[in-house]
């Protein structure tokens, strides 16, 4: 919390967890998002112990794997991104405030992990008529309608919270999600 505004990152994380729920998708899924199993809402009685407890192993980590997209039987994987700061301090891959405002406010994907498919290839690209440099799952065209004031606090309290290095290695990712690799490690000393 050093150098860090109080009243902002209350709110930014009271829009984070209350509101916008951005670990149930930027956690690897309920299977990771909560300790396992007696704080897993997920999970019946017994285990689960009636209180919930998120997984500090894995919040806003990123690692999510959205599945075949836009089709189940799709070759692309759009995995989640890591939020976490890295040492520079700055959430989600290092991004400025101007950066994750442009991001919140058109989706553009800065990472370009998903170009649009051209030619034959369909391989980690968007098929037409999506377009590759905007993010598809991420709800930007809901959140983009947030003050900037929100913003400033959801930023405020992502650069307050444990950074979460990811994975060492693109090997450390099943195959589908190796391409995701820079944006789910962080470099956290």
């Amino acid at each position: 919390m050093e150098g860090k505004n109080r009243a902002l990152v209350g709110l930014g994380s009271y829009i984070v967890n209350a509101q916008a729920d951005c670990n149930g998708c930027h956690s690897a899924g309920p299977p990771t998002e909560y300790i396992v199993p007696t704080g897993n809402p997920y999970f019946l009685s017994p285990p689960f112990s009636g209180k919930e407890q998120i997984n500090p192993a894995t919040y806003l980590g990123g690692s999510r794997d959205f599945a075949g997209y836009p089709a189940p039987d799709s070759p692309l994987h759009i995995i989640s991104r890591n939020l976490t700061p890295d040492k520079t301090g700055r959430p989600e891959g290092g991004n400025t405030f101007e950066q994750f405002v442009e991001i919140i406010r058109t989706g553009v994907d800065m990472d370009h992990l998903h170009p649009t498919c051209t030619g034959d290839s369909t391989e980690n690209c968007v098929p037409f008529p999506f377009d590759g440099s905007r993010l598809q799952i991420m709800p930007w065209p809901v959140y983009r309608n947030m003050t900037n004031h929100d913003l400033r606090a959801i930023y405020e309290y992502l650069s307050a919270v444990p950074c979460i290095e990811g994975p060492a290695t693109p090997s450390d990712l099943p195959p589908p999600a190796q391409y995701a690799f820079q944006a789910l490690h962080n470099d956290c000393e």
